[in-house]
């Protein structure tokens, strides 16, 4: 009874600071969903580059080999434009680079003889340099294989392990909310600890008689239900913008949930380490970015290198990402399998719980 009553002041007591605090968690929410902008822009940079079309040949092999172009994927965008519209926009640093399809292409390929097609490349970022470079090989060969050119003597048979392909902006999306989930519910949970250091209300918790961990739980529990409502704003951003619809509804909408109570607990935790808000809040911000990166938020960390992958298990969110893209897309992109990656979170949660309570007994003692 004492528990009961000590859980539901305390809780009672929390939202009354969060109402207190309105501007702060509504701005801790816009930041997750600035976060959920800013990781699709890491799908929009660095492919699809602008890059301008001189076609001087109208016929139907040119057609083909400018079909075969658009294919490549992330690559560049071509832009139909006059050459000298082109060269200007190339020198003004607009245009990744320009490809010509020279006038005659059509009737020389028909005659079997190999055309040169001039491609000019502003190499002033040798990874889009790159990108180019790949890509212009690969629609060449697809350009022979369309038309059956005898020159092409190898062909490549694939055979997809998954029966359907996930595209790369729906995997960053959804990996973003494991990211949010961190920032909202990691800074509101270490606000509720770091505020008793800050009031000088720590030691209250020790000479009550109320147990410290019904207090704590009270106040868990409210930040948790606060981070869960921001959060869902960027589910249904992800839904109704991105139309992104987890395969598993309710595999995704628990484990949003206990993503959320993790990272509330861990939250706690960095609080009572902190003891000061201004010091646990930049913080969070500051590791969400290396974990979130090295957690195969955007791509499968096991591709990265052997060390990257061991690293990466530190991170939290790894195993929140291994979660949530198998409840979203049905696919593993950790090697553990998911119910490993639950139980890796859960773990963490426990322990970051038994660490907060046994800090605010010792720092209340003290």
């Amino acid at each position: 009874m004492i528990w009961t009553r000590a859980f539901f002041a305390s809780a009672t007591l929390e939202l009354a600071h969060l109402k207190s605090n309105r501007a702060f968690v509504a701005l801790t929410a816009l930041a997750a969903v600035s976060f959920l902008v800013m990781v699709r822009l890491f799908g929009l940079t660095g492919s699809r580059a602008p890059m301008a079309l001189i076609n001087d040949d109208r016929g139907t092999y040119s057609q083909g080999l400018i079909d075969a172009l658009l294919a490549a994927h992330h690559s560049f965008a071509l832009k139909n434009m006059s050459e000298e519209d082109a060269a200007k926009a190339l020198g003004a640093g607009r245009l990744v680079g320009i490809i010509k399809i020279p006038a005659g292409f059509s009737k020389n390929v028909e005659r079997g003889k190999t055309i040169p097609i001039d491609v000019q490349i502003d190499n002033v970022n040798v990874d889009l340099t790159n990108d180019v470079q790949r890509a212009l090989p690969a629609a060449i060969l697809a350009f022979g294989h369309r038309y059956n050119f005898p020159g092409a003597r190898v062909q490549v048979a694939e055979h997809d392990v998954l029966s359907h392909d996930t595209n790369y902006i729906p995997y960053l999306v959804v990996s973003a909310l494991a990211l949010d989930a961190m920032v909202i519910a990691g800074i509101l949970g270490a606000l509720a600890t770091a505020r008793e250091f800050e009031r000088k209300t720590i030691k209250l918790l020790r000479l009550s008689p109320a147990s410290t961990g019904a207090v704590l739980a009270g106040k868990l529990i409210v930040a948790a239900a606060v981070a869960g409502t921001a959060l869902a704003i960027t589910v249904l951003a992800i839904v109704l913008i991105y139309g992104v619809v987890p395969v598993a509804p309710w595999m995704a909408l628990l484990t949003l949930g206990g993503c959320v109570a993790i990272f509330t607990c861990f939250g706690a935790w960095l609080g009572v380490q902190l003891q000061r808000t201004l010091a646990a809040v930049p913080l969070l911000f500051g590791l969400v970015m290396p974990l979130y990166v090295d957690s195969g938020a955007l791509e499968p960390t096991r591709f990265d290198g052997e060390w990257i992958w061991r690293i990466a298990h530190l991170s939290p969110i790894y195993y929140a990402v291994g979660v949530l893209e198998w409840a979203y897309h049905g696919i593993r992109v950790t090697p553990e399998p998911v119910y490993v990656d639950l139980l890796a979170l859960a773990a963490m949660a426990l322990v970051s719980v038994a660490l907060t309570l046994g800090r605010l007994r010792k720092r209340g003692a003290q």
